[in-house]
């Protein structure tokens, strides 16, 4: 084990860029750090390192070494995860990263429900977030993603929840207040909302149209583009499974429901492919939630 200490402390270095990072992470000084690469380098006769007082980088023959020490601190992560799984029952916090809509969902809501039945000992802690979060730093047990960019990451493993298209949305007393919409054309007259700028195509039968709006309300929360579409404010494009409820509640209504537009696939991502118990528990659960929805 003293052999593969250094080759640790090395992969640590590299991941976080700088010996004082690594030794925080790592719970050692910073002295100890840098003697464990010392030690690394006379072992072996090779520079690992270029220092300077500004900067730190690998040589060639740091960044080949490099390599496999970060394999090597993977694979005793998934070790360690291996023997967790081996003695533990699912219990603990579990933190789940998702957009700010997604809640609204009937396939989330349902899966939450029966993780809290099935397996009281586990605590959701919910975080709200609607960018990419780096899942492989931080704390984050499973995220649920929506776009191709779930699939970005190679050290990732990212499962297919549901596809939903998207469809656009206003409130009915916004609708009442403006002459009916009944081409994509007339779309470009009205106020919109957007978390991304609203670049699209529409479809009905062989008739293609892109919506292109260039004028339009930035927010930078889903949800509350969300609500400002469902208090009246303009035009926004949601998830279709997001806003079922709310359509059939009468809250939102579809705006040209004959035009299709382009589907969005929803992931369910974990940052390592061994899982803790807990884990393992809500992946199955939201998997089999989510997938009985897109039966539906």
């Amino acid at each position: 084990m003293q052999d593969i200490k250094p080759l640790l402390v090395f992969a640590a270095v590299l991941e976080h860029g700088n010996m004082n990072a690594a030794a925080a992470a790592l719970g050692m000084t910073p002295s100890a750090v840098s003697q464990h690469i010392n030690r690394l380098e006379t072992l072996h006769g090779i520079k690992l390192l270029n220092r300077s007082t500004r900067s730190l980088a690998p040589t060639d023959a740091g960044r080949a070494l490099g390599e496999y020490c970060r394999r090597l601190a993977a694979t005793l992560t998934d070790t360690r995860t291996v023997i967790d799984n081996l003695k533990t029952e699912p219990v603990g916090e579990l933190r789940i990263s998702l957009t700010s809509t997604v809640i609204e969902s009937r396939a989330f809501q349902t899966a939450f429900s029966r993780l809290q039945a099935e397996f009281p000992k586990i605590r959701p802690v919910l975080n709200f977030s609607d960018a990419l979060d780096d899942l492989q730093h931080s704390q984050t047990d499973i995220a649920i993603r929506g776009g191709d960019r779930a699939l970005d990451d190679p050290n990732l493993v990212a499962r297919h929840l549901v596809t939903w298209p998207y469809t656009i949305c206003a409130a009915p007393d916004y609708l009442d207040r403006h002459p009916p919409i009944t081409h994509p054309s007339q779309l470009h007259a009205h106020r919109w909302l957007h978390f991304l700028p609203v670049r699209t195509t529409l479809q009905y039968g062989g008739e293609s149209y892109f919506l292109d709006v260039a004028d339009s309300m930035a927010c930078t929360h889903l949800a509350a583009v969300c609500s400002l579409t469902e208090s009246g404010f303009g035009l926004s494009l949601q998830v279709g499974g997001e806003v079922r409820e709310k359509i059939a509640q009468g809250c939102l209504k579809t705006v040209l429901p004959e035009w299709t537009l382009p589907p969005v696939s929803l992931y369910l991502v974990t940052p390592y492919r061994v899982q803790s118990a807990k884990t393992e528990a809500a992946v199955r659960i939201f998997t089999e939630s989510f997938a009985k929805e897109a039966d539906a």
